[in-house]
Parts: structure tokens; C-alpha cells; sequence
């Protein structure tokens, strides 16, 4: 159990997650005064719960497309582990989504490391790949925002025009090889070319015309999924809504908080997505009820269950430790600080 708490205490000091978590409190109370507190708690209230109920089944549904994903990109990359391994390792890394831009979740790729001995250089191309066309999926959605209701029109194309140029700049190999060559004479930098060559070679493979266009699909159904939950829950508070709203005020909202590189684009976020519905009509404590709860049901309900996958994981592990019979000291073997043991 000790192991346990340290390791949250480790989550706590290294990723801000109270820091996180003390953050939305603030954003949430903020968000309650402007909408009349008492006005946004009665709409709440009556907020239908078979809607809540259908926006958490729905995000539910979302991650397991974003796994079926995460399984695509091992298997392309000849990672090849046990269905069950590559479900803890995604389903853990979901408490880190409260990072900022998530890039807490390349977490993954250390824990996949501990688990099964996959180094980390082989797994992070493809948490790095996920990241981007989550971002291209969520861009795709808040396009619709910018094209029905004329909002952060700069800020989109901003993005749209930094991702795509970033996408073509890799597929264009001859150049990155050539400018990874270049780096060899760079001091620090250039006694690490053989293994940024290797990350390059991984990365080049999973946005190949193929892999992207198959984990694009996945994304934009998860994440359309997402969309749709939100549109969900604004069925249940008895206002008129369509599911086009829905995507595009959730995936202008993502976007905003992606790009504040807030932990967990908390404030960006619930400012874009509370705005955006009053801009087209909504009034106040409906905007600020459905999002406040389709920030819980998405971001908060996500860390949770990721927070309860890789708990039980740590303590069946450490119950199996306790009650396996400890071996008998063998003089042969390698000390665990033994540098000649180390994979990296």
C-alpha cells in the first residue's frame, strides 16, 4: 500500500494534478457567479439524468475507439504485446489527460517499458501520433464552429496551418535525414542523432498516407462520439439543440484548451465552450451547467477511470508480490544497479 501513495504522492508533485483539480473548483465557481449560482444549481437540477447517463456511455464508447487506435499504432510499429497489457497501458495513462496538451500520457510509453521490457523510443512515436491527429480530429470539428458562427477563426487556421505544415515537413524525408545529419556536428545534440534518426523513421512510418488516413477515421469517430455526448446533454436540459452544435462547440472548445497549454486546458476551455453557446442563443446557466458537466463527464470522469485501472493494477500486483515465495539469494546474479542490467 505504501508503494501506492507514493505514487500518487509522485503524480501529485511532478504533474500538478491537485493543482489541476484545484483549478477547475476556482473555474467552476467563477463560471456558477456569472450564470446566477442559484439559477445554474436549479437547472442542474433538472437536468434529465438519462442524458447525463447517455453522455457518459458515449464517452465511453469514444475511448474504446481511441484504444482500438492505440492498437493500431503498436501493431504498426511491430510492438506486439497481449491485448490486456495494451489496455492497461492506454486505460492507465487517461489519469494523466490533465496534463498540460496531455503530454503527461508519454507516461505510456515508460510504464509499457516497465511492463514488458518495449524501450521507450519505439512507444513514444506513437503517443506523440496520437496527440496530433486527436488535434486534427478536434480541428476538424471546431472548423464547423468557425464556419456556422464565425468564432476564433485566427486561432483555427493558426493551428490547422502549423499541424498540416508540420505533417508535410516529415513526410519529407530526404530533408529531415539531411537535417539530422547536419545535427551530428552540433555539440550535445549530435551524440544523440542515431536515436533521434530512429524516432524520425518511427514517426515517418506512422503518418504515411495509410496509417493516417485509418487512425484519422478513429480519431474523428472518437472524439465525434465526445461531440455527441455534449449535444446529449444539452437535450437534457429542454433546450433545442442539434448534434452539429454539439461537435463543433466541444471540438472548438478542446482546441482552445489545447492550444492555452493549460493542464488540462482548464479556464481556455470552459470559457470557449460557455461563450460560444451564449453567442448562439443559449442563456446563461444552461451554457454554464452543461458545461461544467460535460467538462466532468469528459475530462474528470476520464482521469478517474484511468486513476482506477492503474490502482487496482498496482494492487493486485503488489498482493501477487507479498504472496509469491521470495527466492533464495543467488550469488550470480546481476546487482539491480549493475549498469550492464539497464535496457537504457
Amino acid at each position: 500500500m505504501n508503494r501506492i501513495v507514493r505514487f500518487w504522492a509522485d503524480i501529485v508533485s511532478d504533474h500538478g494534478v491537485w493543482l489541476t483539480a484545484l483549478g477547475s473548483l476556482v473555474v467552476f465557481f467563477v463560471l456558477f457567479l456569472f450564470g446566477d449560482a442559484n439559477a445554474v444549481v436549479m437547472a442542474l437540477l433538472d437536468v434529465d439524468l438519462s442524458a447525463v447517463s447517455g453522455m457518459l456511455g458515449l464517452v465511453v464508447v469514444g475511448y474504446g475507439v481511441r484504444f482500438l487506435k492505440w492498437e493500431y499504432y503498436l501493431r504498426t510499429l511491430g510492438i506486439e504485446i497481449s491485448i490486456r497489457d495494451s489496455a492497461l497501458v492506454f486505460f492507465s495513462g487517461l489519469m494523466l489527460v490533465v496534463t498540460p496538451g496531455k503530454v503527461g500520457e508519454l507516461w505510456k510509453a515508460w510504464f509499457l517499458r516497465d511492463l514488458k521490457g518495449v524501450s521507450v523510443g519505439r512507444t513514444v512515436p506513437a503517443v506523440g501520433a496520437e496527440r496530433i491527429t486527436d488535434l486534427l480530429a478536434l480541428s476538424s470539428f471546431a472548423a464547423l464552429a468557425v464556419l456556422l458562427y464565425q468564432r476564433s477563426v485566427v486561432v483555427l487556421v493558426g493551428i490547422v496551418v502549423v499541424v498540416l505544415g508540420g505533417l508535410l515537413l516529415l513526410q519529407w524525408r530526404w530533408l529531415c535525414l539531411k537535417a539530422l545529419s547536419w545535427c551530428q556536428r552540433l555539440p550535445v545534440v549530435g551524440s544523440y542523432v542515431t536515436e533521434l534518426t530512429t524516432l524520425y523513421e518511427r514517426t515517418y512510418a506512422l503518418f504515411r498516407p495509410r496509417p493516417l488516413g485509418i487512425a484519422m477515421g478513429l480519431s474523428l469517430l472518437a472524439w465525434g462520439l465526445e461531440g455527441l455526448a455534449f449535444w446529449v446533454l444539452l437535450e437534457g436540459f429542454g433546450v433545442s439543440a442539434d448534434p452539429i452544435l454539439g461537435l463543433s462547440v466541444f471540438g472548438l472548445g478542446s482546441i482552445v484548451g489545447a492550444v492555452s497549454f493549460l493542464p488540462g486546458g482548464v479556464g481556455a476551455t470552459e470559457t470557449s465552450m460557455v461563450g460560444t453557446l451564449i453567442a448562439v442563443g443559449y442563456d446563461r446557466p444552461v451554457a454554464v451547467g452543461s458545461t461544467v458537466l460535460v467538462r466532468v463527464g469528459t475530462l474528470w470522469f476520464g482521469a478517474f477511470v484511468g486513476g482506477i485501472v492503474f490502482t487496482t493494477y498496482r494492487l493486485w500486483t503488489e498482493r501477487r508480490t507479498d504472496t509469491d515465495p521470495k527466492p533464495s539469494p543467488n550469488p550470480n546474479t546481476t546487482h539491480p544497479d549493475d549498469p550492464s542490467d539497464r535496457n537504457e
